[in-house]
């Protein structure tokens, strides 16, 4: 027995490196990766993922089932896949870790997912909005009914900035209900609910359980079928403020992705205040950020922009940066938000064309304006730009 915990001993500590290290290096995920040759470890540190040190065969099995034990997984049972969670404490703060299992042809791929707490509370000054896109989005979001959509690919920081909303909007004042999947974070005086399909509370039976509950400001995790849009429409249009996400390339392809839903032209004129789309690119660190003239690569890109910049920003990687040259993200834009002229092209010639057309006659600027903005002020450069908004 004695035998069995010393061999043990080394793969606890080995799993808590790995973990203390990811936190360290401001990872969100630690993705363990089975192969023919190892378990391949990668840290994902500003949306990009990177290579660690890679474990042998020998400790691949031990190192997972540490791993499911942490977790509260069944270590024996290997064919399906199990979600779990447990926490963890840094440098005196509590930081929560989910776990993911997948099974793959060379054994059981894990991710953990890394929620340090602390960040659940951002502030919409720290999300990459400029002043007047931030001003029209915070009045917005007070508005005391509507329907405010913020959309983008998976990992593009959608749920960031609706916490962020209800940072903002949460007073004593206020019930400010939720509906996620899952809950991540956990914010003070917010009443949040987390939608379990298995058990049959999906988010349209969520929603209209929550529209019982007397809430003033309502946010939906995500907006999947015709159902739940409905009643989110309905919540606007009755005196509610509701915040959701939907998945759309920019934000007048959100009116489109309602319509294909089958809500009708005039219910989201009534009801849509705004729509913010967002993407999240690594700005250049601050510690070791350059100036110099750009590649003919870079002249070529910006050109069909129809952008032309004498100078560019990088960064020459330093020990703040890990030596990546980025520290951190931030956030590039597009705010649309509803008037006259555009409400008439949702009932008269609904196109996404049309619809930005409209709105940028009207002053919303695009995600590549955004883009481009920031690279000009020296947070991102060129081929950022490229990777998160091209």
């Amino acid at each position: 027995m004695k035998q069995h915990i010393q061999e043990q001993a080394p793969i606890v500590q080995l799993v808590d490196t790995i973990i203390d290290k990811a936190v360290e290096q401001r990872a969100s995920d630690i993705h363990f990766e089975p192969t023919e040759t190892g378990l391949r470890v990668r840290y994902r540190i500003d949306g990009v993922l990177y290579d660690r040190d890679p474990i042998t065969t020998q400790h691949m099995a031990q190192l997972l089932a540490r791993l499911k034990v942490l977790a509260h997984l069944d270590i024996t049972e290997r064919r399906i896949p199990h979600d779990g969670k447990f926490s963890i404490t840094y440098q005196g703060k509590p930081i929560d870790l989910r776990v993911s299992t997948f099974p793959s042809v060379n054994g059981e791929h894990i991710v953990v997912r890394i929620l340090d707490r602390a960040k659940a509370c951002i502030d919409l000054d720290h999300l990459g909005l400029n002043r007047a896109m931030q001003d029209t989005c915070l009045a917005l979001f007070k508005r005391s009914n509507g329907f405010f959509l913020v959309t983008g690919p998976t990992g593009s920081g959608k749920t960031t900035t609706l916490y962020a909303a209800l940072a903002a909007l949460n007073e004593p004042g206020k019930h400010v209900i939720t509906l996620e999947d899952p809950v991540e974070y956990h914010v003070e005086g917010v009443t949040q609910g987390q939608i379990h399909p298995e058990a049959g509370f999906t988010f349209e039976k969520g929603m209209r359980s929550i529209l019982r509950q007397d809430p003033d400001i309502i946010m939906v995790g995500e907006i999947r079928d015709e159902q739940t849009a409905r009643i989110a429409i309905q919540a606007a249009l009755t005196g509610h403020s509701v915040l959701s996400t939907v998945h759309t390339a920019d934000a007048p392809g959100v009116i489109m992705r309602l319509m294909d839903m089958g809500v009708e032209p005039f219910l989201i004129n009534a009801a849509i205040t705004g729509v913010l789309a967002q993407r999240l690119a690594r700005t250049i660190c601050a510690s070791c950020r350059y100036e110099r003239a750009p590649t003919d690569e870079e002249a070529r890109i910006l050109a069909t922009l129809n952008a032309q910049l004498d100078r560019v920003y990088a960064g020459a990687g330093c020990s703040d940066c890990l030596h990546l040259g980025y520290k951190g993200r931030t956030g590039i834009f597009e705010l649309l938000s509803m008037h006259d002229d555009l409400r008439s092209s949702v009932i008269r010639e609904p196109s996404c064309a049309t619809l930005r057309m409209h709105a940028r006659t009207h002053g919303m600027k695009t995600l590549a304006d955004d883009g481009l903005d920031k690279i000009r002020r020296g947070l991102i450069t060129v081929h950022e730009f490229v990777r998160a908004v091209l």
